[in-house]
């Protein structure tokens, strides 16, 4: 026995110990820069738009189309929007500027309006006391009336050439 090499049973504990947390690191970095690469690194600092979107508010949501709605927005999984209490502005040379409740128009579009993200150009917090949602709260109240879009305008008409000649020449 003299010649034999003693190990504690401590020492043994300590390196099993430090093994399993070498390997654990090992795969934390390997998961990690699998996610950085998949998504990016400037993913890891800039927030969703799910995060931004301030729910106590209404949004402003302009739209590729050139149509901007205002109401509240959500965010339905990656690639959807979902907007309710929608209104939008609707300006004509007969009735000026007015905020129409989305729903009156002649398709009868119901709540939620549902949005494709490639769709959203951008989106903005409204501030509570900006003129939109001054207009919207008073709609909501009853001190505005209830406005409806104006009627689509008709294509404009042209002539189909008839199979006679003309008489003129």
């Amino acid at each position: 026995m003299k010649d034999s090499i003693v190990i504690p049973v401590a020492a043994l504990r300590r390196i099993f110990v430090m093994l399993l947390v070498l390997i654990a690191l090992i795969l934390v970095v390997l998961v990690v820069r699998t996610q950085l690469f998949r998504a990016g690194i400037s993913t890891l600092f800039a927030p969703s738009a799910a995060e931004l979107i301030d729910r106590n508010l209404y949004q402003a949501v302009f739209l590729a189309n050139g149509s901007t709605y205002f109401g509240k927005l959500q965010e339905q999984g990656s690639d959807w929007f979902v907007l309710t209490d929608v209104f939008y502005i609707s300006v004509s040379d007969q009735s000026g500027t007015q905020l129409i409740k989305r729903g009156t128009e002649p398709q009868g579009p119901k709540e939620p309006m549902i949005i494709s993200r490639q769709q959203v150009l951008f989106i903005e917090n409204m501030r509570d006391d900006s003129d939109i949602v001054t207009l919207i709260k008073k709609f909501k109240s009853g001190q505005l009336p209830t406005a409806t879009p104006p009627p689509p305008t008709a294509a404009p008409t042209t002539g189909r050439p008839s199979a006679s000649p003309s008489p003129t020449r």
